[in-house]
């Protein structure tokens, strides 16, 4: 959060009143001050406001469609002006399991995909915003909203996963446009890509060993850890029997088990009773 000119630090970034519209604060002696003093603030508020808007610019097309007056051009309906606020409070990003969504995504996709919002499997998100620049952008302002002392090293340019082998906060790496599974980071068009891949060759009964190679290239790691991922996210390899060439393993993805409702009559939820309440004592006999 600091900014260089000539070799040495002259401003800081703070908190603003949103998160991505940050304060420049000047670090200048007393010699620095009136007229002289606000040129070198508004340069650097020119400056990084520049900056954000070049690199970050659906983003804020996005948050301004959402202050657009409702009735008018271009502007978003309740549901979707709901998502995109949510979006830019998590810079950039939206966990799916997180938030509620409508059973017909179609009025959501309509309003949104013209400002470039994707709906993966796993996250809503800009594609745009998954390169490097808006990336480390993006980190850079999460850690200034948030006050963090020493920022993180963001990921490095092109990277599609790599192992996550400090704690890194979730939230900044999502800031970032990556996801933590099975120890891996990896990022969101990334999980969404591999997935794909996993029900295409679902669909066509493709090998799992022929699939391996593929799937490994998409996140640059080895097959075992590749393997730890699928696992985590549901997927893993089954022994089916096909009428042309006997077994063949193929990647299959676990169903998720409705709840079923128990039948009889309903459990009596088990209350705690404090050992000085007055009920102690009859609590005691009922056990007996």
């Amino acid at each position: 959060g600091k900014i260089w000119w000539d070799g040495a630090v002259v401003a800081s970034l703070t908190a603003g009143s949103t998160p991505l519209e940050p304060k420049v604060s000047v670090l200048a002696d007393t010699l620095l001050k009136g007229d002289l003093r606000d040129q070198v603030q508004g340069r650097l508020d020119k400056w990084l406001g520049e900056r954000i808007a070049s690199r970050l610019e659906p983003l804020l097309a996005l948050g301004n469609a959402i202050e657009t007056r409702a009735g008018t051009v271009n502007a978003l309906p309740a549901a979707a002006r709901g998502i995109a606020h949510q979006i830019l409070e998590h810079f950039g990003s939206l966990d799916r399991a997180s938030i509620t969504l409508p059973e017909d995504l179609r009025p959501l996709l309509r309003a949104l995909k013209i400002f470039g919002v994707w709906f993966g499997r796993r996250a809503i998100y800009l594609p745009k915003m998954l390169r490097p620049e808006a990336a480390s952008l993006l980190a850079l302002l999460w850690s200034v909203w948030h006050r963090v002392d020493k920022m993180p090293a963001p990921p490095q340019p092109g990277l599609t996963s790599f192992v996550v082998d400090v704690e890194l906060p979730a939230p900044f790496l999502a800031a970032a446009g990556f996801r933590v599974v099975a120890g891996r980071a990896i990022r969101f068009d990334m999980l969404d890509r591999l997935e794909e891949e996993l029900e295409k060759g679902a669909a066509s009964g493709a090998q799992a060993e022929t699939l391996l190679p593929k799937l490994v290239s998409l996140l640059g790691c080895g097959n075992e850890e590749l393997k730890e991922v699928l696992a985590q996210i549901g997927w893993r390899i089954v022994d089916v029997v096909d009428t042309g060439q006997g077994a063949a393993r193929v990647w299959r993805k676990a169903r998720e088990r409705p709840s079923r409702p128990v039948r009889g009559r309903n459990k009596v939820p088990k209350v705690e009773i404090r050992p000085d309440s007055p009920f102690a004592e009859l609590a005691t006999l009922i056990r007996k």
